[in-house]
């Protein structure tokens, strides 16, 4: 069973808006461009995603993700993200995948793991495996969830078959989806992946990513931060 993966993609210059208190303009988009980098070569280096599907408005992101292979879907200026997923999946529905798993753009710290995790539907502690490597669990019709830390919003959704599922992004999207599956019968499960629960939303985020990456701080008006505010 092929999976496609479908990463929805702000415009990068107007990614990540609440931090725009701690970062200029310009630092929001190399951030936002930075994080896409590594969630496309993520995804290029686990052998369960058989296509990456990238929809956005921006002409930047939409080039990027060609740079890596990845299939594009353009945007129209006013359209629901939702109603933009749905179309996304029945594209790849069209190609034939068995799934589809939505992923965000900005999460900085995602990893092969957070993925796999996603694809074989394991729970945080099979996390444990020596090698790292887990077998894919092939459900003919089933609902792998990671919320973001809150237990809120939904990090990353995997849908097998992605026909007839009404995506709910949003505010409480994480119950949302649970009850869709729900709805249509599908086998749902929850997991904890590390990578994909934190995403960076605030300034708290922002200073938690930079103890754990060691980046620069951020540039805000010209002037340079630290890390502690000060």
């Amino acid at each position: 069973m092929t999976t496609w993966a479908i990463i929805p993609v702000k415009p990068l210059r107007y990614g990540k808006s609440r931090l725009a208190h701690i970062l200029a303009p310009d630092a929001r988009a190399e951030l936002t461009t930075r994080m896409l980098h590594n969630t496309l070569q993520v995804l290029d280096d686990v052998p369960g995603i058989y296509r990456t599907l990238v929809i956005s408005r921006d002409p930047a992101a939409l080039k990027l993700a060609r740079q890596y292979g990845a299939h594009t879907y353009g945007e129209g200026d006013k359209q629901d993200l939702n109603l933009a997923l749905r179309r996304a999946a029945h594209i790849a529905a069209a190609r034939e995948a068995g799934g589809v798993l939505i992923l965000p753009a900005d999460l900085p710290l995602l990893s092969r793991e957070d993925i796999e995790m996603m694809l074989a539907g394991a729970s945080s502690s099979a996390r444990g495996s020596s090698n790292g490597h887990m077998g894919y669990h092939q459900h003919a019709r089933a609902v792998t969830i990671c919320p973001d830390k809150d237990e809120d919003g939904t990090n990353a959704l995997l849908v097998r078959p992605p026909a007839a599922f009404e995506f709910r992004y949003g505010a409480g999207s994480f119950l949302r989806h649970l009850r869709e599956a729900e709805r249509l019968g599908m086998p749902a499960r929850v997991v904890h992946a590390p990578g994909i629960k934190f995403d960076l939303d605030t300034e708290e985020d922002w200073y938690a990513y930079q103890a754990v990456s060691g980046n620069m701080a951020p540039v805000l008006d010209g002037r340079q931060l630290s890390v502690d505010g000060g």
